[in-house]
């Protein structure tokens, strides 16, 4: 397989880091539905780590390859020592239905800990949308005998993401199906068929296969693979502007991710995790270019976040 590292020195602002690209050889089409396919991307790492040896890694789920582009998080994130690493295979759009992909991301995740003095307790996994999925699938893999490395992170941060599978597939596929709107429609055809694909139907014909896959499941006892979660902090960031979402994607609370937050915090505290928070959020979300969005990483108080898990 081919294999290829990328040691970059740059100057920021007032202190130094190094980045660090390790990317594996990748080639061919990734099919989401019958109409849409998307390339491959490199899979693999980037690491920026601190001038001096990191106290801890602030871990996201995407390929954040680009060096020179303003990042506040990361920024932040080196200023208090921390590394940060972006890891991803090669499906920009991973689901995780393969255990080997989970294998895949956990050993890129212990190997750039293990060479870079990483300490593996101190891992703060993290995510937006599909990325904090994949976070809390990470946390639940952790834990199971699937698991080479069990990295089990300190804490879990995620932004307005789907949880529970059964609730999403119904809510794009209903989208889809009314085409109100032309990007809830298209969004809801891929979605809703590569979850059907992979996950062998409807939640109506293969129930359990959801829940068992599903980070969290509202219809299953103690919130299916949630019971994984209940000895780890985490913050669940959203913001339910349902009147942004009539207005513009014709979409209410059942279609929103905010009922899956909701609902695995709810379920975790009454579990007994005293540290697990729910925080909502208005008017905080908004895209790089201004334009308003509710489902945005600007709803996240990164200093906050950051402070939070430091404190742990």
């Amino acid at each position: 397989m081919h294999k290829l590292f990328l040691f970059l020195f740059l100057p920021l602002l007032c202190y130094s880091q190094r980045i660090i690209n390790y990317e594996e050889q990748f080639s061919g089409e990734i099919k989401l539905s019958d109409d849409i396919e998307i390339p491959q991307v490199a899979a693999g790492y980037t690491l920026w780590l601190p001038n001096s040896k990191p106290d801890g890694a602030v871990v996201f789920f995407h390929a954040e390859r680009d060096t020179l582009s303003p990042s506040t998080i990361r920024d932040l994130s080196l200023k208090r020592n921390l590394a940060v690493l972006f890891v991803t295979t090669e499906n920009r759009l991973e689901f995780f239905f393969e255990v080997k992909q989970m294998r895949q991301v956990e050993r890129f995740i212990y190997e750039s800990c293990l060479s870079h003095g990483i300490p593996l307790g101190n891992l703060l996994f993290s995510g937006m949308s599909l990325e904090g999925t994949r976070a809390l699938k990470m946390a639940v893999f952790s834990k199971s005998e699937d698991s080479k490395y069990r990295l089990i992170p300190k804490a879990l941060v995620i932004c307005d993401s789907p949880l529970d599978m059964v609730r999403f597939w119904a809510e794009t596929n209903k989208a889809w199906r009314m085409n109100l709107n032309e990007v809830s429609a298209s969004e809801g055809q891929w979605v809703s068929q590569y979850l059907a694909k992979n996950l062998g139907g409807k939640p109506e014909d293969v129930l359990t296969n959801y829940i068992n896959y599903s980070p969290f499941c509202y219809t299953a006892e103690h919130g299916g693979n949630a019971r994984f979660l209940t000895d780890i902090p985490i913050k669940a960031y959203t913001e339910p502007d349902v009147k942004w979402w009539m207005e513009n994607r014709g979409k209410d609370y059942y279609s929103m991710n905010a009922i899956d937050a909701a609902a695995l915090i709810n379920q975790l505290q009454i579990d007994g995790n005293t540290e697990a928070e729910l925080i909502l959020t208005e008017n905080k979300g908004y895209r790089p270019d201004g334009s308003r969005h509710p489902h945005s990483w600007s709803i996240v108080d990164e200093r906050e976040m950051l402070d939070w898990f430091l404190s742990l």
